[in-house]
């Protein structure tokens, strides 16, 4: 009995800390239903369309953490973001919390910011019972907006993948999008909280995308000519190539942390990005 349970604590490990809450109660509502209720708020609030001029910049940060302070990093990015007078937008990957407590922090930052900001749910969101605080202070975690300017229509598609996996609803509904409104559009840029490819064993086994599942996400985003996928999760930064699509993987986003850092992305006839380090 102690084997097991000391077995149990190792598989646990996620993030540096252990995730005994995944293993001893299932993540509830499973991604189908959390994908079926975001899905059902959108249907009665038409995709965002933002407006900027032809050349524009767009943030985007993963794995906050907020233990019991609020967020520096995260506010100095939304400020900063909302300061930049050629940024759209910004974007948060998930893993807002590292305990149960202060997810409202995000949420009236982000509210009470004048930049525009979109955010998915990660896997420490979805610990204590937290699915029904995230859906009650951002609504959905499966959707779509698009950045309208003289050079075209972008599209940037937000994907909850909080428990390893799209599931079988989420991932019909993501092969609509791309073969109904992707074309028509110049850019695309999809966002999940679970990296495609793996730098580290930091999240060992903690919700990752299966291998047949990885392999299916990239043949969908080569065939569906996807600019760029970001995704976060594992703390480490990592750029990779595979089939016309850049993905890459963002730091942290935790106050204090030595590789804190959030990406910029320079949008125009290309996608151009950086890292820029927070101390």
């Amino acid at each position: 009995m102690v084997k097991k349970l000391i077995l149990a604590a190792l598989l646990a490990v996620s993030c540096g800390r252990l995730e005994i809450q995944n293993m001893v109660l299932p993540l509830v509502p499973d991604v189908n239903k959390r994908v079926e209720a975001s899905l059902e708020w959108n249907e009665a609030h038409s995709p965002v369309t933002l407006s900027a001029p032809a050349d524009y910049r767009f943030y985007a940060c993963s794995d906050i953490h907020i233990i019991d302070e609020r967020p520096v990093f995260f506010e100095r990015m939304v400020s900063t973001c909302a300061d930049d007078p050629g940024a759209a937008f910004y974007l948060c990957l998930g893993d807002l919390l590292l305990g149960k407590d202060h997810m409202d922090w995000i949420a009236d930052i982000m509210s009470s910011s004048p930049a525009t900001g979109f955010i998915l749910v990660g896997n420490h969101d979805l610990l204590f019972g937290l699915w029904d605080t995230w859906k009650a202070l951002f609504h959905s975690s499966t959707y779509y907006f698009f950045v309208d300017s003289p050079a075209g229509k972008d599209l940037y598609i937000m994907l909850d993948s909080a428990s390893g996996t799209l599931g079988e609803k989420q991932a019909k509904w993501l092969e609509g999008v791309l073969a109904d409104v992707r074309p028509s559009c110049r850019h695309c840029v999809v966002s999940v909280h679970t990296n495609i490819f793996r730098t580290d064993a930091s999240q060992f086994p903690s919700t990752n995308f299966t291998r047949e599942e990885t392999w299916y996400l990239l043949d969908l985003m080569s065939r569906s000519k996807v600019d760029m996928m970001i995704a976060g999760h594992d703390h480490v930064r990592d750029v990779s190539s595979f089939n016309g699509v850049t993905y890459i993987t963002l730091d942290n986003l935790k106050d204090y942390s030595p590789i804190a850092s959030y990406l910029t992305v320079d949008v125009g006839d290309s996608l151009d990005y950086k890292f820029v380090e927070c101390k």
